[in-house]
């Protein structure tokens, strides 16, 4: 199902301000980290291993946490078009960060309408995505590396200029071309914490028109209080920590406290919601 887009339905006046103030990210970021206890989650993801027989990772819990997120609030689901008009998205989408090419590359799995995915669901759609990109199979990345890899150095710049145009501000959809429309949809997620990572930041790709981009980070054994009151207790827990960047135009400091607070809830506990 195609992607479509409506005027954004009751913008606060400081929306259309900030929409209308800054261009596409120059610079409107916010910036945080979420430290979750994780020590359910990892128990559940091994229950599911063993159950499923399938490899399921902690991106995949992440990313379907961000889905279910931006599905519990739609309003975030937007993107900026042309010089300010604010437009909601009808379906969460995201893009997942995949190596290729033996680590010397980077593409992305698409993954279409993930609001509405199950974890299973999403582990299968992250998997059959990565299988065909790293075959070659994927046909709309392939024409667009093969192109990016033939254009000489002066006319990169202009030609991703034209596909910005072409994809986000007139929402054509040319994929034989290497053009999707709306190419990165909702978020983009990235697992660093393969690289031991412990805290990092990504900046926005003025193409992708994403209201947040996630980096995962290796999960960390940190000192965790446990409990409340004269019940808490100082334990080391694994701890993984999720670095957002926001593009402010579209979240404000309230909004990704919500948003935190779901994917906390979804990320922390998740045999109720993603099981």
């Amino acid at each position: 199902m195609a992607t479509t887009f409506s005027p954004l339905a009751g913008a606060s006046p400081f929306r259309r301000i900030a929409a209308s103030m800054w261009s596409r990210p120059s610079d409107p970021t916010i910036y945080g980290f979420l430290d979750v206890d994780v020590t359910t989650t990892l128990e559940h993801i091994q229950a599911l291993r063993r159950e499923t027989g399938k490899h399921i990772t902690m991106t995949h819990v992440v990313a379907r946490a961000v889905a279910a997120a931006f599905e519990e609030h739609p309003e975030l689901n937007a993107k900026v078009r042309f010089w300010g008009r604010l437009e909601q998205r009808s379906t969460v989408d995201l893009t997942i960060s995949v190596s290729t090419q033996d680590g010397k590359d980077l593409s992305a799995a698409r993954i279409d309408d993930a609001g509405k995915m199950s974890l299973l669901e999403i582990v299968e759609e992250v998997g059959s995505n990565v299988a065909q990109t790293r075959a070659g199979e994927d046909e709309t990345y392939e024409r667009s590396r093969n192109t990016l890899a033939t254009l000489p150095w002066w006319m990169v710049r202009p030609v991703l200029w034209l596909t910005d145009i072409v994809s986000n501000e007139f929402q054509l959809h040319f994929p034989t071309l290497g053009m999707p429309r709306d190419p990165f949809g909702t978020a983009i997620i990235t697992n660093v914490g393969m690289f031991g990572i412990d805290t990092a930041f990504a900046p926005f790709v003025p193409l992708g028109r994403c209201p947040m981009l996630l980096l995962i980070t290796a999960v960390q054994q940190r000192p965790w209080v446990v409990g409340t009151g004269e019940d808490a207790r100082l334990e080391v827990r694994p701890v993984l920590r999720l670095c957002a960047s926001f593009d402010h135009r579209i979240v404000d400091g309230a909004q990704a406290g919500r948003l935190a607070t779901t994917m906390r809830r979804l990320v922390e506990y998740p045999a109720g919601d993603l099981g």
